[in-house]
């Protein structure tokens, strides 16, 4: 292989197994379903991070001297390296992309240009997620079997399909020794390389989408989880008590109460979700990247769904009165 450093991927079935090359030396993270790693980067907490890329931008040529701004780049690679240390692949694919993107800087204003292209490639990694959050979202909600929802969530969406990914040949057994000078051997192995995390998770998103996995949201809390078995299933595991219940032992009793008490505020519910849906949908169709009128864009619409999901388990739970849930189902109006 050319040993260019990146993340080195190899599907088997729906498993993948993942490699961190540096460019000296290649260390196996745990195989790991192409669902499971699309939740579990659905599931990241974006919100603190996005902020930190506000107060990065902020600073300008204006209100910045020089060596505040090598402080706020050293800042922007440390938060990179440090970013969700529980699973790496996703802070070594930020640092790969800001090592790709380097170059010698040797003016101030080169030194600011590497300042916000490195800023605005992290705030990628949150677009990229309100991405994939706002169809996986769709995919659940739609009734039908998964060719169905599959068409439905990827309706209009077709630029999604319109990826290349830098394919990969080991001429040995899929292990750390690929990345060594070793003797060939067949079948080769192929795989993909990756430099960014947008890319790879694109790449994740398609193949966690080809086939029927069950891939699921939880009526209650919102989340998206991989049901243990075949059937159909409407509650995850996650513990929601502090004496350790979960939402599949609370939830149905909470959505039942619910649906009884408030059918008209569920259903307001329901048609603001659809009705906010179409407003990207629509945004999404147009040749112009410039809002107008109602459009909404994918950030927008992910932001306030995931409050909204919060502020639908916090009513349940008695946490916010029936006013704010009104509120939060009405802030995009």
């Amino acid at each position: 292989m050319f040993l260019s450093r990146g993340l080195y991927v190899f599907p088997s079935e729906n498993l993948i197994r993942r490699f961190m090359f540096d460019g000296q030396e290649a260390t196996e993270l745990p195989a790991i379903t192409f669902e499971q790693q699309l939740i579990d980067f659905l599931e990241i907490d974006l919100t603190p991070f996005n902020r930190l890329l506000d107060k990065l931008k902020a600073h300008t040529k204006e209100n910045t001297s020089p060596d505040e701004l090598l402080g706020v780049c050293r800042a922007v690679g440390y938060t990179a390296e440090i970013f969700c240390q529980e699973e790496p692949v996703y802070s070594f694919l930020l640092c790969t992309k800001l090592y790709v993107d380097s170059y010698d800087i040797s003016s101030y204003e080169e030194l600011f240009e590497h300042k916000d292209h490195a800023v605005e490639m992290l705030r990628d990694m949150v677009h990229t997620q309100n991405i994939f959050f706002t169809i996986a979202d769709a995919y659940c909600r739609f009734e039908g079997s998964h060719e169905e929802k599959t068409t439905k969530a990827f309706l209009g969406r077709e630029t999604i399909f319109k990826c290349q990914f830098e394919q990969v040949i080991a001429h040995t057994d899929v292990s750390t020794e690929m990345f060594q000078m070793t003797r060939p051997r067949l079948p080769y192995s192929r795989g993909y390389r990756f430099d960014n995390l947008p890319a790879y998770i694109w790449y994740v998103f398609l193949n966690a989408m080809e086939y029927d996995t069950g891939f699921s949201q939880c009526d209650y809390c919102g989340h998206f989880f991989k049901p243990r078995t075949k059937k159909k299933t409407r509650y995850c595991d996650r513990v929601r008590t502090e004496d350790g219940r979960t939402c599949k032992q609370i939830g149905p009793q909470q959505i039942y109460k619910f649906r009884l008490q408030h059918s008209e505020l569920l259903a307001d519910y329901d048609r603001a979700i659809n009705r906010n849906y179409r407003r990207v949908e629509r945004y999404e169709l147009k040749l112009g990247d410039e809002k107008q009128g109602k459009d909404l864009s994918y950030n927008d619409y992910a932001d306030w769904l995931r409050e909204l999901h919060t502020a639908k388990m916090s009513f349940m739970s008695g946490e916010i009165s029936e006013e704010e849930f009104k509120k939060a189902i009405h802030h995009l109006d």
